[in-house]
Formats: structure tokens, C-alpha cells, sequence
């Protein structure tokens, strides 16, 4: 051993290398709860196999077992470049065994002496040819569209990577790895490129956090013009066409498309009829031949067309709910040619089906007529999501009709109990690894109270509980909007306190303080059991352990969404095991009122999910129902109650 003292450990290359690699890993480790794709895994298990081997041959000074490392550590080169990139991982996977097998035969030619005839040198060229490799791969792929950040950050770093690399081993081949230079040298300057690696992926996931604040901010402006254009209408005329002119008005706007059209279907006739016609939209169906080619004609003819389920491109929205997005409608049959006029000419198109759950209640469709700026792709997603969020609206707008022949406070409450019905989901989902039960008790007809599922990936499931300030047609809409942007973001490789304040920063400002809400998120991944909670003044939540029978409080201080733009929500993660499980309730549930003024409190809820631990989830909330109404008996309680009961079973 060449390091047997303190000051030779100080005076040697390797406390530099180490420093330099734990400083560089510290980065990857930040960067790693933030990367969905496990890409800074390999950068940190790449610097452990380095540091691991920088001790051992630090204590065994031996060239042979340098070089042996080199060829292991390059084949973790060779993934970090060229796994990203799933077409050419056989070919990485057979290179990488290649190394292997050729790092094993050096071992058996330095201990047993097979394959003696063989140079030295020749193993020293395999970390050469493995870069060189990397190098030409690169450039050849360097202009292939790189979708994910992995692929980013390997295209941005590999100009410096490679001839850093490649002069790390030709260095090798020329000094030796017993040099003293190339060893003090050498070696740490070769570790630079993890340091460039690390810097662009702070920089690639700050543009990425930027990007997704941005299209997230957009798409809830979008959402809020929609609502405050369909809110009016609602409070006015109460006419189906107004309503439905709101919300074309912004569809158009917001996808700043040059008119666009709705259709509701007339289920008795099988027939879709335009009920709301904007701006200018050359017609891309068949116009009848006696209908004069006239701009005032054909917009006629527009504003009152109508058409069978399956006709025409509108039709066959209709008939099938399915989008269709055509940027260039030149080469589409779908779309016919009925003129080259101006008001004829139609450039690009775009229709999506509105729907109720799986029914089909209409179409709505945009039109540009500039040839040179067609629909994108994001508009296209920002006409699904308006038309997606508007049918609620247009959905509502039917109940108010019948909500409208009461009157006074009766109509207000009754408007508001059947947009919460409608958000609320009527059918509680099960899932393989996680059950779920639920219910929710208005204290006087119209709840405050809102909860959600909702499923983002197969082994991922969001559950959201809330609580809004008030009552009547204001509360419900505000939950409409908490619910509209939920389903919105929460599609993300995001932590969950980072959907809580992009949630907080759509409402703010689009909603009087005296309608502030508190909300509990939580999100489970149904395979592993890993949970995130995050909290915007909500109830604390409960964890029942089966491995040590008791209940667990969670609590998270911090102020509701709507008050401050600026507020930063944290997170507690955690694990389940099978059998555990999470409740998250409002606050009517451990304020509950009996006789003797005695709240039901958390203890009186935690003593029910004890008792009943062993049962699924739909009969525990049955049993906490039941105990909480023999607990407050005849009194009438004050606040809405609402419970969900989440249980793993892994």
C-alpha cells in the first residue's frame, strides 16, 4: 500500500479526485428528484465506480487494474451517450459486453498469463475506440429531433465530452497509468465533463420548468377568459345561444383561429345543427348548388347548417368523438374546395367533439384562412382543453335553464348542488394495488366540499380534497376552476407541491378572498406505495401503520390557495406498506358537533380507522359515517363533511 498515513492521503492526487467527484455527485443528486427519465442516475453510479476505483488503486498501485477500470468505466460512457436513444441499444448492449470480455481476458493475461502474446497496448486503445465511437455516433445523430432531456443533454455536452475523453486516453497510452503527472493531472481534468453535464442539466431543467410554467399559466388564462366569457351569460339573458357564443368567442381567441363554429346534436333527428357561428369560417364541406357564391350567402347558410351523425367532417366528429386536426387542408379529402374566393378559401382546420362523460352533446370546430400560419400542435391541445372545459359549462348552462324556474335563494342553491354533482365523481375508481372509498354530506343542501381521483399514468393516482369559503353559485364555480386546472397539471413528471402552487397561481387573483380554499393533495404511486402529500391549509393528514397498529398525523402550516400569488406549498413524501392506510377529511368531519358540545375530533376518527382497519376501504367510510352520526345524534351540524379513504393493497 503506497497511502499509509494521513498526510500521504493529503499529499496524493486522490483527495483531489475525490473532492472533485463527491462535489460534481452532490448536483446530480439535486438534479435527480427532479428527472423523470433516471438519466442523473447514471452520471452518480458512473462517479461512485470512479471514487471506488480511485481508493483501490490508491491502496494498489497497479497499472493493470487502472486500465481494467477504464474499460468498465468507459462502457458507462458509452450508456450515458447512447442509452437515451432506444434504437441503437442492442448495438450498445453488444458493445458494452464486448468491453467486458475483453476487460476479463487482460485480467486472465495479468494473473494466469493466457493470451501473453498479446501487447499491452492493444487493451490501452479499447477506452480510445469506445470514445471515438461515442464521438461519430453523436455526429451523426447530432441533428435528430431530441425529445427528451436526456437526449438534450448528451447532444449539448458531447463537443466537450469527447475530445476530453479522447485525450484522457490517449494520454493513457502515452504516459502510462503509473505516471505521476498523468495520475495528479490527467485524471482530475477528465472529470471536468461531468461538471459540464451537470451544469446543462440545471440549465435544461430550469428552461423545462420555465417552459411547463408557462404553457400551464397559459392554458389556466385560457380556462378563466373561457369561464369569465360563459359567466356573464349565465347570469344574463339565459339563452342557450348566448352561452354558446361566449364560448366560441373564446375558442377563437384563444386559439386565434379566424372564426369558428358549434353544433349541438339533436338526439331525436340523429342530427348536428350549428348553433353558434364567429368570425369568418370558409365552409369545408359541400355547399348546395343552388346556393349563390356570395360572401352574405354563404355565411348564411353556415350559421343555420346541419348535418347527419357521420356527415361530412363535422358529422363524423360526431359520430365517432374524435378530433380532428388538419394543419394543411390542401391534401386532405376530408376537406372540399368549394372556390378559390377569399371567404371560400379555407387554409387550415380544426374540430373537436363535447362531451359529457361518453356522451356526445356537439362539435366545435376553428378555421384560419392564412395559408402561411396554420394551426399548431399547442393550439390545437388549447382547442381540446377550452372545448374539453367549456362543455361543462354548456352542460351546466342546461341545468340552470331547469334551476331557473325557482327563485330567490332556492334557484342560487340549486344551480350550485348541480355543478358540484357534476364535478364530484359519481363512481368512486378501484385500482389493483390501492382501493378507495369515499363520501360527502352537505351540512344544508349545497356542500362546500370537493374531492377528486384523478389517474395520471397507469401506476400513478392523484387524490385532491378541498374545502371552498362560502356557498351558492361563486363556490361551485371556484371549484369548477380548482377542478378544471387539477386535470389540467396534474398530467406531470412534477413533484405535487409544485402542482399545488401552479394551482395556487392560476386562482390567484381570479377569485374574491372571501372564496379561498384550502386543498390537500396526495399522490400514490399504486405499484411501489410511495405517497406525496402536499398541503394549502387543509386538514392533517392520517396514516394508520399495520406494522406498529397506530396512527400517524402529517401536518403541513401553510396559507389556502387564492390568498398570495408567491406562496411556495412543501411536500412530505412517504412509504405504505400493504395494509396501510391514509385518510384525508375537512374539517366538518373532526368538528362535529354533539349534545354536550364535544367535537368528534381527530382522535374520535382515528379510534373508527383503528377499530376497522381490516375492512376495505368503501366499509370503513360506512363505519365512519355511521359512528360520526350516532356520535352527534339529533344536532344539526354547521359545516359539510367529507372523507376519502385510501388503502394499499401491495
Amino acid at each position: 500500500m503506497t497511502i499509509s498515513s494521513f498526510s500521504q492521503v493529503v499529499e496524493s492526487p486522490l483527495l483531489a479526485k475525490l473532492l472533485i467527484l463527491a462535489s460534481i455527485s452532490v448536483i446530480f443528486f439535486y438534479l435527480r428528484r427532479k428527472d423523470a427519465e433516471g438519466h442523473s442516475g447514471s452520471f452518480i453510479a458512473s462517479m461512485a465506480f470512479l471514487a471506488v476505483r480511485d481508493v483501490m488503486v490508491a491502496l494498489f498501485p497497479v497499472p493493470e487494474l487502472f486500465l481494467v477500470s477504464d474499460i468498465i468505466y468507459f462502457c458507462f460512457v458509452l450508456y450515458i451517450f447512447m442509452a437515451p436513444y432506444m434504437v441503437v441499444r442492442p448495438a450498445l448492449i453488444l458493445v458494452i459486453v464486448l468491453n467486458i470480455l475483453l476487460a476479463g481476458l487482460y485480467v486472465a493475461r495479468f494473473v494466469f498469463g493466457v493470451a501473453a502474446f498479446l501487447p499491452s497496448w492493444l487493451f490501452g486503445v479499447i477506452p480510445v475506440l469506445d470514445i471515438l465511437l461515442v464521438g461519430v455516433f453523436a455526429f451523426i445523430w447530432r441533428n435528430v429531433k431530441k425529445e427528451s432531456i436526456a437526449r438534450q443533454i448528451v447532444g449539448a455536452i458531447w463537443p466537450v465530452s469527447v475530445p476530453v475523453l479522447l485525450a484522457y486516453a490517449v494520454a493513457a497510452i502515452i504516459f502510462g497509468y503509473g505516471n505521476d503527472l498523468f495520475q495528479r493531472l490527467a485524471v482530475p481534468i477528465s472529470y471536468g465533463w461531468f461538471v459540464a453535464a451537470a451544469l446543462t442539466s440545471i440549465r435544461m431543467q430550469d428552461d423545462q420548468m420555465v417552459t411547463a410554467v408557462s404553457y400551464y399559466e397559459s392554458s389556466i388564462d385560457s380556462l378563466y377568459n373561457l369561464l369569465m366569457n360563459t359567466g356573464p351569460a349565465l347570469k344574463g339573458s339565459f339563452t342557450t345561444e348566448d352561452v354558446l357564443a361566449s364560448m366560441n368567442e373564446a375558442i377563437v381567441s384563444e386559439t386565434h383561429a379566424d372564426g369558428g363554429l358549434i353544433f349541438l346534436v339533436d338526439e331525436f333527428e340523429d342530427l348536428i345543427v350549428c348553433k353558434s357561428y364567429v368570425g369568418s369560417f370558409p365552409p369545408p364541406v359541400n355547399l348546395p348548388e343552388s346556393l349563390p357564391r356570395k360572401a352574405n350567402r354563404v355565411e348564411s347558410f353556415m350559421k343555420h347548417v346541419e348535418f347527419r351523425l357521420g356527415e361530412g367532417v363535422f358529422g363524423e366528429v360526431a359520430k365517432t368523438g374524435k378530433n380532428i386536426y388538419i394543419p394543411n387542408v390542401t391534401d386532405d379529402p376530408r376537406i372540399v374546395v368549394n372556390g378559390e374566393e377569399e371567404f371560400l378559401r379555407l387554409a387550415s382546420f380544426m374540430a373537436v367533439p363535447l362531451m359529457v362523460e361518453d356522451k356526445i352533446i356537439g362539435v366545435a370546430a376553428v378555421a384560419r384562412k392564412n395559408r402561411d400560419n396554420a394551426f399548431t400542435e399547442e393550439d390545437f391541445d388549447r382547442c381540446k382543453l377550452l372545448a374539453n372545459f367549456g362543455t361543462l359549462a354548456v352542460s351546466n348552462f342546461f341545468s340552470f335553464l331547469a334551476a331557473n324556474e325557482k327563485s330567490g335563494l332556492e334557484q342560487s342553491a340549486g344551480i350550485a348542488a348541480e355543478i358540484q354533482r357534476s364535478i364530484i365523481p359519481k363512481k368512486i375508481p378501484q385500482f389493483p394495488g390501492l382501493g378507495i372509498g369515499a363520501f360527502s354530506m352537505p351540512a344544508r343542501g349545497v356542500s362546500g366540499d370537493y374531492f377528486d381521483i384523478i389517474q395520471t399514468r397507469s401506476d400513478r393516482v392523484v387524490c385532491v380534497i378541498g374545502d371552498v369559503a362560502g356557498k351558492g353559485v361563486s363556490a361551485a364555480l371556484i371549484m369548477v376552476m380548482v377542478r378544471s386546472i387539477l386535470h389540467l397539471i396534474t398530467n406531470t413528471n412534477k413533484d405535487i407541491a409544485t402542482v399545488l402552487n401552479w394551482v395556487n397561481k392560476g386562482i390567484t387573483g381570479k377569485i374574491d378572498l372571501d372564496h379561498y380554499a384550502t386543498l390537500g393533495i396526495v399522490a400514490v404511486n399504486i405499484n411501489t406505495g410511495e405517497v406525496e402529500y402536499s398541503n394549502a391549509s387543509h386538514q392533517a393528514l392520517l396514516v394508520y401503520r399495520r406494522s406498529s397498529d397506530s396512527i400517524e398525523t402529517l401536518e403541513l402550516k401553510s396559507v389556502p390557495i387564492g390568498v398570495e400569488r408567491t406562496t411556495e406549498y412543501a411536500r412530505k413524501a412517504l412509504k405504505l406498506a400493504d395494509g396501510d392506510i391514509v385518510v384525508m377529511y375537512t374539517d366538518g368531519i373532526v368538528e362535529a358537533m354533539n349534545e354536550q358540545g364535544k367535537q368528534f375530533g381527530r382522535k374520535g376518527l382515528s379510534q373508527v380507522i383503528v377499530r376497522h382497519r381490516d375492512l376495505a376501504p368503501k366499509e370503513i367510510v360506512n363505519r365512519i359515517k355511521g359512528d360520526l352520526s350516532s356520535f352527534v345524534g339529533s344536532v344539526r351540524q354547521h359545516d359539510d363533511q367529507t372523507v376519502l379513504v385510501l388503502k394499499m393493497k401491495l
